[in-house]
C-alpha cells in the first residue's frame, strides 16, 4: 500500500491543505505544532474508517469549531494492482466518491463506494502490517509486534521456505486440535478429561456425605437419652409456677374491691363538681347579660356618630372619579389613533423591506439563469471536444518524436548547394530558378536530382540509402496523424488550443455549479421563483388595499424613520394611557373603600341597635324566671357537696396505694410467664424427642451403612477412569511440549532474516558489534553492543526509540516487494543525542531505497541528516 496524496478542507481547523508523497522515499512534513501535522495522517483512518453518515466522536472532534461546514478529505491510495482517488465529506452536505483507476475503471458513490473501499483493503492490505509500521506521537517508546501475515510471508521466502509449509501446518493443527481435547491454553483439564476430574471430585463429595450421614445418626441417638434426663426437671418448673400464679391471684381480687370503691367515690365527686360548676355557670351568665346591655349601649352611640365624620369625604372622592373618568375616555382615543398610525407605518416598512428583498431574489434569480446557461455551453463545449490531458499528452509526445525522425532523416540524406558567380538561370528537376550574382541555392536531395546550368552543364546527384531512418520517421508521421485523427484536429498546436478549451470549459462548469449552489442555497429554482412570485403578489395587494389618506415614504429609511416616530408617539400614548387608567382605578379603589366602610358603619349601627334591644329581653326574661339572690343560695349549697366528696375519694385512694397494686400485677405477669416458659419448654423437648425418634426410625430403614459401601465403589470407578483419561491427557501434552520446542528451534532460523535486516540497519548507528535479540512476537527482546548484552527494558530511553524505529524500517523493507505499506513517524527522536540523530538519519535514508517513509516533525532540524527526504511544510 503506498499514500500518494493526503488533501483535507474544514478538517481539525485546517481551511485547506494538500500534499503529496513519491511511492519510495522520504517525506518530512514539518511545521508548529497544532498546525495539523498529525491530522493529515489521522485523516486517512478516518476516510477508510467511518461512513459519511457518521456522527462518531472521532468524526466530530475534527470538525472546526465556529463554522458549518462539514470536515472534508481525499486521498490518492495504491494498493495491490488497484490505484485510485477517494473522497468523503462528513456531518454537513455528506458525500462519498470513489474513483478507481487501475486495474479497471469504477465510479461509485456513498455506501456502496465505502464498502467497495473496505473490499479492495482487504484484498491488497495487510492491516496489522498497517498498524504496526505507523509510530504515533506519544508511543516512540513502544515496540510494534510483528508477529503478522505479511512479514511472516516475507521471511519464510528469505528462510527458504522450509519452516511455514502445508504440512508443518497441518501436523500442527492436528496436535493442537488433540492437545485441546484435554488442556485449555494456559495448561488446564477440559473436556472429558475435566470431566473425569470433576467426577472423582464429586464421588469423593458423596462418599464423605454417606459417612457424615452415619455419624449424624449417631449424635442423633445420644441427644434423645440428653432431652428425656431434661424432661423431669421442667415437669417441677412447671407445677411450680402455677402453684405461684393461684396466690398472686387471689391477692389481686382483694385489690379490684378495692379499686371499685375507688371508682364509686371519684363518680360521687364528678356529679357534686358538676352541679357546683352548673351554679357557678348559671350566675356568671347572669352578670354577662348585665354587662352586654351597658355594651351595646355604648356600641350605638359610637357607630353613630362614626358614621357622622365620614360622610364629607365621601362626596369629595365622588367628584374626583368623574374627572378621572372624563380624562381616561380622551387617553383611550390618543392611544387608539397612535397604534393606528404605528401599524400603518410598520406595513409602509415592510412593503418597503419586500421590495428590496425582491430585487435580491430577482438578481440571484437572474445570476442563476445567466450560470445555468453557462452550464450548459460548457457541457456543449465538453461534448464537442474528443481531447483530454492523456490525449493531449501522447500527442504532444508523438509530435516531439516525428520532429526528431525528421531532422534524423534529414541528416541522411545529401544537400547540394548551387553558387552564382554572375547571373543565371539553373533548372532543377526541370523548375527554372534564376539567381543573382552571389546568390546560393541548398537543395536536399531524395533519391536522385537534376541540376542544369544554363546551356552550360547538367548536374545529376544521387543520395544513398537509409531506409531505417526514413521507416522511423513514416512511422512517427503515422502515429502522429493517427492521435490527431482520434482527437479530431490537424496538428500538435490545435490539439494543445482544444485542451486548453477543455479546461476553460471545465473551469467554466465548475464555476457556474458553484454559482447556482450559492444563489440557490436551501431552494430549487422553482422554489426561489415562487418565493419572489408571492412576496410581489403581497406588496401589489398591500398597494391596493393601503388607504390613499397618507403618501408611501420615499424608501425603506424614510419609511423606517416614519415607524420609529410612530413607534414611540404610540409607546407615549399608551403611558399617558396606563396613567389614566391607573389614577381612575386609584380613585375608583379609594371610593369602594369609603362605600365599603359606610355600609360597615351603617350595619354596625344597625348590629348594636339589636343587640341592646335583645340584651335588655334576655336579661328581663331571665329574672322573670329565676331571681338573682336564687342563684346565690343554690352555689353556696353545691360548693358544700363537693367538699365532702373530695375527702371520701382521698380516704379511698389512700387504702389502694397501701395495697401496692403495681407490685402484685408484675408478680402475677412474671408468674404466668415463667408458667408459659415451662410449658413451652416441655412442649419442645417432647417434641423434639418425637422427630429425632421418628428420624432414627426411618433412616435406620434406608440403609446408611449400604449407601457408605456404594459411594465408596462408586469413588473407586471414577479414579479409574480419571487415571485412564490421565495417562492420554498426559501423553499429548508430552507430544505438544515436544513439538512445541521443535517449532521455536525452527522459528529461531524462521526469524534469522528479519534480525539480519534490523542489524544491518542498526549497525550504521551503533557499529559493527551490535546484535539483536527477537522474541516470540519479533519483537527485540536483547541488545548486545561491545560485549555488553542488555534486556530492552534496560535500555535508555533514546536507545529504545532508536531500535523501535529500526525494526519498523527493517520490516517495510522485508515486505516492500508485496507492496508493504508507508513507514510513518510522528515527532519520533526526540531522545537521540546529535551523534545518534545524524547515524539514524543514514539509516532511514538506506531503508528509503526500498520503502515510502513519511515523518511528520516540529523540530526540522531533528531530521536534518536524513539524505535523499523531500521537505513540506505547514502552518
Amino acid at each position: 500500500m503506498r499514500i500518494r496524496r493526503i488533501k483535507v478542507r474544514n478538517y481539525a481547523g485546517i481551511d485547506d491543505a494538500e500534499v503529496s508523497f513519491p511511492d519510495t522515499g522520504i517525506t518530512i512534513i514539518e511545521g508548529d505544532n497544532e498546525v495539523g501535522k498529525s491530522s493529515m495522517v489521522a485523516a486517512v483512518d478516518l476516510i477508510l474508517g467511518y461512513l459519511d453518515s457518521s456522527e462518531a466522536g472521532p468524526v466530530k472532534e475534527v470538525k472546526t469549531v465556529g463554522t458549518d461546514l462539514g470536515p472534508e478529505v481525499e486521498v490518492d491510495i495504491s494498493a495491490g494492482s488497484y490505484e485510485f482517488t477517494y473522497e468523503k465529506r462528513w456531518l454537513k452536505d455528506k458525500e462519498t466518491i470513489l474513483t478507481v483507476s487501475k486495474p479497471r475503471t469504477e465510479q461509485l458513490t456513498g455506501r456502496e463506494a465505502h464498502a467497495r473501499v473496505k473490499q479492495i483493503l482487504d484484498e491488497a492490505v495487510d492491516t496489522e502490517l498497517w498498524n504496526a509500521l505507523r509510530l504515533d506521537q506519544g508511543k516512540s517508546l513502544s515496540q510494534a509486534s510483528f508477529d503478522i501475515a505479511a512479514l511472516g510471508h516475507a521471511l519464510d521466502a528469505a528462510a527458504g521456505g522450509d519452516v511455514a509449509g502445508d504440512r508443518e501446518d497441518v501436523l500442527v493443527e492436528r496436535i493442537e486440535n488433540e492437545y485441546f481435547e484435554y488442556w485449555t491454553k494456559v495448561g488446564k483439564a477440559r473436556g472429558d478429561f475435566k470431566s473425569a476430574i470433576d467426577d472423582v471430585d464429586a464421588a469423593t463429595e458423596r462418599a464423605n456425605e454417606a459417612r457424615t450421614h452415619l455419624d449424624e445418626l449417631e449424635d442423633s441417638a445420644e441427644e434423645v437419652r440428653k432431652l428425656e434426663a431434661a424432661a423431669t426437671g421442667l415437669e417441677q418448673t412447671h407445677s411450680d409456677a402455677n402453684e405461684t400464679v393461684a396466690d398472686l391471684a387471689e391477692q389481686l381480687e382483694a385489690i379490684t374491691k378495692i379499686r371499685r370503691l375507688v371508682d364509686s367515690s371519684r363518680g360521687e365527686l364528678e356529679r357534686a363538681e358538676l352541679i357546683l360548676g352548673n351554679a357557678q355557670q348559671e350566675f356568671a351568665r347572669r352578670d354577662e347579660l348585665v354587662e352586654a346591655v351597658k355594651q351595646a349601649k355604648a356600641d350605638v352611640a359610637q357607630s353613630a356618630d362614626d358614621l357622622t365624620k365620614k360622610e364629607p369625604a365621601r362626596q369629595v372622592t365622588m367628584a374626583k372619579q368623574e374627572d378621572a373618568k372624563r380624562t381616561l375616555e380622551e387617553a383611550r382615543d390618543a392611544a387608539k389613533s397612535a397604534r393606528s398610525d404605528h401599524e400603518r407605518a410598520r406595513q409602509d416598512s415592510e412593503y418597503a423591506r419586500r421590495l428590496i428583498e425582491i430585487a435580491q431574489l430577482t438578481e440571484r434569480r437572474d445570476r442563476i439563469i445567466a450560470a445555468q446557461e453557462s452550464l450548459a455551453a460548457a457541457d456543449e463545449m465538453l461534448e464537442a471536444i474528443l481531447i483530454d490531458a492523456d490525449l493531449l499528452a501522447e500527442i504532444e509526445a508523438a509530435h516531439l518524436n516525428l520532429a526528431a525522425a525528421r531532422a534524423a532523416a534529414e541528416r541522411a540524406q545529401p544537400t547540394a548547394t548551387v553558387k552564382a558567380l554572375e547571373g543565371v538561370q539553373v533548372h532543377v528537376e526541370g523548375e527554372p530558378v534564376a539567381l543573382d550574382a552571389g546568390e546560393e541555392l541548398e537543395i536536399s536531395v531524395r533519391g536522385e536530382s537534376t541540376i542544369s546550368i544554363g546551356e552550360i552543364a547538367e548536374v545529376t546527384i544521387i543520395a544513398g540509402d537509409d531506409d531505417e531512418v526514413l521507416a522511423r520517421a513514416s512511422s512517427a508521421r503515422a502515429m502522429y496523424d493517427e492521435l490527431c485523427g482520434r482527437a479530431g484536429v490537424s496538428d500538435f498546436t490545435e490539439a494543445r488550443t482544444q485542451a486548453d478549451a477543455r479546461v476553460q470549459a471545465e473551469r467554466d462548469r465548475t464555476d457556474a455549479l458553484k454559482i447556482v449552489k450559492q444563489d440557490l442555497r436551501d431552494l430549487t429554482f422553482e422554489e426561489l421563483t415562487g418565493k419572489i412570485d408571492r412576496i410581489t403578489k403581497r406588496t401589489a395587494d398591500f398597494i391596493t388595499d393601503r388607504p390613499s389618506e397618507s403618501p408611501l415614504p420615499a424608501d425603506l429609511d424614510d419609511a423606517q424613520e416614519i415607524e420609529r416616530a410612530a413607534s414611540e408617539a404610540s409607546t407615549n400614548a399608551d403611558e399617558t394611557l396606563q396613567a389614566a387608567e391607573a389614577k381612575a382605578r386609584a380613585i375608583g379603589d379609594e371610593l369602594k373603600a369609603h362605600d365599603v366602610e359606610n355600609a360597615s358603619l351603617t350595619a354596625h349601627l344597625q348590629i348594636a341597635e339589636s343587640t341592646l334591644e335583645s340584651a335588655r329581653v334576655t336579661l328581663s326574661e331571665a329574672r322573670g324566671v329565676r331571681p338573682d339572690d336564687d342563684l346565690r343560695e343554690a352555689e353556696a349549697r353545691a360548693d358544700k357537696l363537693a367538699k365532702k366528696t373530695r375527702r371520701a375519694v382521698a380516704d379511698a385512694e389512700e387504702q389502694l396505694r397501701e395495697a401496692d397494686p403495681e407490685t402484685i400485677e408484675a408478680l402475677l405477669s412474671n408468674a404466668k410467664a415463667v408458667l408459659e416458659r415451662s410449658a413451652g419448654d416441655l412442649e419442645r423437648n417432647r417434641g423434639r424427642r418425637r422427630e429425632l425418634q421418628i428420624e432414627l426410625a426411618i433412616q435406620t430403614e434406608q440403609g446408611p451403612a449400604r449407601d457408605a459401601d456404594e459411594t465408596a465403589s462408586a469413588l473407586v470407578e471414577a479414579q479409574e477412569r480419571h487415571r485412564r483419561l490421565g495417562s492420554r491427557a498426559n501423553a499429548v501434552r508430552l507430544l505438544h511440549e515436544v513439538f512445541s520446542r521443535y517449532r521455536d528451534a525452527a522459528r529461531q532460523r524462521y526469524n534469522q532474516p528479519f534480525r539480519d535486516r534490523i542489524e544491518k540497519l542498526g549497525r550504521i548507528v551503533y557499529g559493527p558489534t551490535l546484535e539483536v535479540h527477537l522474541g516470540d512476537d519479533l519483537s527485540i527482546s536483547q541488545r548486545s553492543l561491545e560485549g555488553t548484552t542488555l534486556d530492552f527494558s534496560q535500555l535508555s530511553t533514546g536507545a529504545r526509540e532508536q531500535l523501535g524505529l529500526l525494526a519498523r524500517l527493517a520490516c517495510a523493507t522485508l515486505v516492500s516487494e508485496d507492496g508493504g505499506a508507508p513507514v510513518i513517524f510522528d515527532d519520533a527522536l526526540g531522545w537521540s543525542d546529535p551523534s545518534r540523530l545524524e547515524r539514524m538519519g543514514a539509516a532511514i535514508s538506506t531503508a528509503a531505497d526500498e520503502c515510502q517513509i513519511i515523518i511528520l516533525t516540529c523540530v526540522p532540524d531533528r531530521y536534518a541528516a536524513v539524505g535523499k527526504a523531500t521537505t513540506l511544510s505547514m502552518g
